[in-house]
């Protein structure tokens, strides 16, 4: 399907990163979405020239190095510089991930060894939600950049992810690059001209995929609803307290910011309170931290709220305990291990509910296999953040509003949000809202930031749950379960807010049955592979026969 002769290594270095920019720029906060539908277009063209294994990895690499370095250049904290193993590990992130992103190309390359670029081209789509599926689970997971994402800014499109997830929406767009590189090769073939009948319609077809997913939207934001009367007031404080500093400096000064905030936003009557991830920097829950947890319980009952919080967490393991081998040893010799966790207290109640982290970032939080590879465990963050252990108990939040009913949440910790499937399975086990406490002041003022609000645009949309998002320094904001972002506050201020939210408990499709389109693209995908080293075996076997015969 070779369109002209064959382009230069200049020409394929151009078409090469001319998708990797258009890929890059689809993505928050630049709020040009529609380029994620032709982004891979120009990498389409490139790979009809491209046959072998070698040189498609070399235009992969600089396809989604590009890609990378203009969506998630932020990971290293480069902005702020204090301290070398984010930046080291911000780097490696940078250098490693396209190398992931070659994973689907790989596949689609040995699927058209055995049955040609077209049939390649349409089982792409297929190849590439299977890899972004997978790639959410295992320990070196960073689903930030799945394509869907790159679609948050226009809300009538995404609204199909009710049914679908964000899988779906990736799936849409690189269906829509595909046929968009049908017409484009067709035409520069000389096989279609822009005036025939037939390409007329086609385009017409591609055009109608294109506007469906917006005319759905529509009929789902135009509906007429009606909010019941059964309201949670949520509170957030939001303290600016410097993420750096904040693990050595006293924790006093900090606790009286937190405290002194919670005070105004009482205030307005909320009924639950938000601090973000880690607000209290140390192990309030540890025993001879008692008088601090004191302290603040005494302030949840004076001021009659519940107070979710964002903490450190520390267990000592005994004698004839399991110890888990990427535990680790104090100076006197006991093993233990500690978690990014939260923590909701009650008015006038003892009882402590509490949530460690599940989802933990590579490297900045654990070292990917660092259980199995225990020697991993010496590569650790500073500031006490490095070596988290992975919670084990998907915690539902309860907690009784005056004159109504149990009301039931679940709270994600950071990067927890970019995990839809995770997500959806606290809805299904019961959770009415949804709460991110998150620190995304290590990253500066960058592009990090505005894609983690967005992402949980996404959320909202898919399970129909409100979402609040309580940030250290900012973005904190509340989200509609139709994807609204209301009252997003600035970087870098010390604010409070409140909103009424509706506590819901009906389930969208995608609450019920999770990643489902994904994991059949990964049975199709699985299918495709299947067929294609069958019929490679094949023809080697009959090329083996023909061989002894003559």
């Amino acid at each position: 399907m070779e369109i002209n002769a064959t382009p230069s290594v200049k020409s394929k270095v151009s078409l090469a990163m001319l998708s990797g920019i258009l890929l890059g720029l689809s993505f928050p906060p630049f709020e040009t979405g529609v380029f994620a539908a032709v982004a891979f277009v120009p990498f389409f063209i490139l790979f009809d020239y491209i046959e072998g294994y070698r040189e498609s990895l070399v235009y992969s690499y600089i396809t989604f190095f590009v890609f990378n370095l203009i969506t998630v250049y932020w990971v290293g904290g480069f902005t702020h510089g204090k301290d070398i193993y984010l930046m080291v590990a911000g780097a490696m992130v940078l250098i490693a991930q396209p190398m992931f992103f070659y994973i689907p190309v790989l596949a689609c390359m040995a699927f058209r060894r055995q049955f040609g670029f077209k049939a390649a081209l349409f089982a792409f789509p297929f190849l590439w939600i299977a890899f972004e599926y997978i790639h959410a689970h295992w320990q070196f997971s960073f689903p930030w950049l799945t394509l869907g994402n790159s679609q948050t800014y226009n809300l009538e499109t995404i609204q199909f992810a009710s049914i679908t997830g964000v899988y779906g929406i990736s799936f849409w767009l690189l269906l829509l690059n595909v046929l968009l590189f049908v017409v484009y090769a067709k035409i520069a073939l000389k096989e279609w001209r822009i005036s025939d009948p037939k390409t007329i319609l086609f385009v017409s077809l591609v055009l109608l995929l294109y506007l469906l997913p917006k005319f759905y939207g529509a009929q789902i934001l135009n509906q007429t609803y009606i909010p019941s009367n059964n309201t949670v007031r949520i509170g957030i404080v939001q303290p600016n307290i410097d993420p750096f500093d904040k693990w050595e400096q006293r924790s006093d000064p900090q606790l009286s910011i937190l405290q002194n905030l919670t005070n105004e936003v009482a205030r307005q009557e909320a009924d639950l309170v938000l601090w973000p991830e880690t607000a209290i920097p140390f192990y309030i829950l540890d025993p001879k931290n008692r008088w601090y947890l004191d302290q603040i319980q005494q302030q949840v009952n004076r001021l009659q709220i519940h107070l979710l919080t964002g903490i450190p967490d520390i267990i000592y393991y005994q004698s004839g305990d399991h110890v888990p081998r990427s535990s680790k040893i104090t100076s006197n010799g006991q093993r233990y291990d500690n978690f990014n966790s939260s923590m909701l207290l009650t008015p006038n109640s003892i009882e402590i509910q509490k949530y460690a982290k599940m989802q933990l970032v590579p490297f900045a939080e654990r070292v990917p296999y660092s259980e199995e590879l225990s020697f991993l465990n010496a590569m650790e963050w500073n500031f006490g953040l490095g070596g988290w252990k992975v919670g084990e108990e998907a915690t539902i939040f309860k907690f009784q509003k005056k004159k109504l009913s149990e009301v039931k949440f679940s709270n994600m910790i950071c990067y927890e949000s970019v995990f839809p499937g995770f997500v959806a399975e606290f809805v299904k086990n019961g959770a009415q809202f949804l709460t991110v406490i998150t620190n995304d002041s290590w990253w500066g003022n960058t592009s990090g930031v505005y894609q983690h609000k967005q992402i949980a645009v996404l959320r909202a949309v898919e399970n129909r749950r409100w979402v609040v998002q309580c940030a250290n320094g900012g973005v904190s904001c509340f989200i509609d379960p139709f994807g609204h972002i209301l009252h997003p506050t600035n970087l870098y201020t010390q604010t409070i807010m409140t909103e009424n939210i509706e506590p819901r408990t009906e389930l969208t499709f995608y609450s019920q049955h999770g990643d489902w389109f994904a994991e059949l693209c990964v049975m199709l995908s699985v299918f495709l592979l299947t067929a294609a080293f069958g019929k490679k075996l094949y023809m080697n076997i009959r090329t083996r026969q023909l061989h002894e015969i003559h």
